[in-house]
């Protein structure tokens, strides 16, 4: 058999990622992460023993990678957000798009991690990140920070609930952690408000979500329409907004921009923005409709958001392509259904089965760290037959919280199990 002998190029700039030699043309990738002293999360060491605000800006020092919103709490009262990430300095340009490699582009050395956005002691008393745009609009760094941010919809609505009281419990704080509300379910549907379905079944879902309460709960059928209108409301408005040209690399908006255009619609939905606008929104709604009569009858009691076949969530292995159905079957854990998109603030993506969102949660009172509520998934066993392989799976499914306790007394208490690990002589 011929052996195959692929050449590696690299560059000051990073390795070659494409190359045309026709064209005397080829793109390399410069990237930050890459430098020494960037070991992913190593500096939580250092956050884990500071006393202070200020120890703990000075251990977010350290923290190179991964970019992240790191908050903190003090016992004193204290809170802040830092801003943490290495962030190269980019004098001339944003670095969205390639530049050339001919030294007119280089970067001015890295942002100092305490000059990246922060806060302390913000006046409302809170301060809400949701991987949204929180950068001042007057900082002078941009081109250091980036200018890609998830939409806003999760950070308005734990703004909306954190501005909305003064106490908190940690009850309060699970709730908030799951909470299935959708502020852009609640922008769009009273759109449909003064409309009329085009059929019969077509104004009976209309009339489910005007009526709904915009919680996108695994037990609404609400929720269930809601999500295939979504769907396909921003499946035509992409089509119509997105040049032909482009579409192989730019395959949908923003869901935040999306809503903007139907919220103040222009000449690209016809000569009357507001009617064509309006059929827009009738259209998706019997395309729904009709997906979802397919998919599970035509029935609307039958359905509900979360259920096996819509909104569900299985762990899939990384073996799972590799190994035959009953190993599969031991290997992967599900399905359950789920509630939530990617619009909640319990993040469970705009899919089926869920593949993004948080497995683990944690919420502490730091003034009785045994009253502490967690959650993980699946469980912390590695091996298919171990009894904690996925025994906290339908917990977590459920958004359901169980006790971690810290001190010692409360440890021994719930010990099921001792391994004694002793040296040999």
């Amino acid at each position: 058999s011929e052996m195959c002998i692929r050449d590696s190029r690299y560059t000051r700039h990073g390795p070659v990622v494409s190359h045309h030699p026709e064209a005397g043309v080829a793109y390399a990738v410069r990237a930050a992460w890459m430098e020494p002293g960037g070991a992913p999360y190593l500096a939580s060491l250092r956050m884990d023993q500071a006393r202070t605000w200020e120890e703990f800006v000075e251990a977010c020092t350290w923290s190179n990678i991964p970019g992240e919103n790191m908050v903190w709490a003090g016992r004193d009262g204290t809170i802040g957000w830092q801003a943490v990430g290495i962030a190269p300095i980019r004098r001339n340009f944003s670095g969205l798009v390639p530049v050339p490699g001919d030294g007119r582009y280089e970067w001015d050395g890295y942002l100092p991690i305490q000059a990246k956005p922060h806060v302390v002691n913000p006046p409302e008393g809170y301060f809400a990140t949701a991987n949204n745009q929180v950068t001042p609009p007057d900082y002078k760094y941009f081109e250091a920070i980036g200018f890609e941010w998830s939409d806003p919809w999760r950070w308005l609505r734990a703004v909306e609930v954190l501005g909305g009281g003064t106490r908190f419990t940690l009850q309060d704080m699970a709730a908030l952690q799951t909470d299935e509300l959708s502020v852009m379910a609640r922008t769009l549907v009273p759109l449909l408000e003064p409309l009329r379905g085009t059929t019969p079944a077509v104004e009976e879902a209309r009339r489910r979500l005007v009526a709904w309460d915009h919680v996108l709960d695994r037990e609404s059928v609400a929720a269930g329409i809601y999500a295939a209108w979504r769907g396909a409301v921003d499946e035509a408005v992409n089509a119509l907004s997105i040049p032909e040209a482009v579409k192989p690399w730019i395959r949908s908006a923003p869901s935040r921009k999306v809503v903007e255009w139907l919220m103040a619609p222009d000449g690209r939905f016809g000569a009357d923005p507001v009617a064509g606008r309006d059929a827009l929104l009738l259209d998706a709604l019997s395309e729904a409709v009709a997906e979802l009569s397919r998919r599970f009858g035509p029935d609307p009691e039958g359905w509900v958001y979360g259920q096996e076949g819509y909104k569900h969530v299985r762990l899939r292995h990384p073996l799972s392509r590799a190994v035959n159905d009953r190993w599969r079957d031991r290997l992967e854990v599900g399905p359950l259904p789920r509630g939530g998109d990617g619009s909640t603030l319990n993040q469970t993506g705009f899919g089926d089965n869920q593949t993004s969102g948080a497995s683990f949660r944690i919420l502490v009172d730091t003034g009785d760290w045994d009253t502490a509520l967690g959650m993980n998934n699946p469980g912390q066993g590695g091996h298919p037959d171990h009894p904690h392989y996925a025994d906290l799976f339908e917990l977590w499914a459920q958004d359901r919280f169980h006790p971690v306790f810290y001190s010692r007394e409360k440890v021994e208490s719930v010990t099921g199990e001792r391994l004694e690990l002793r040296p040999g002589r």
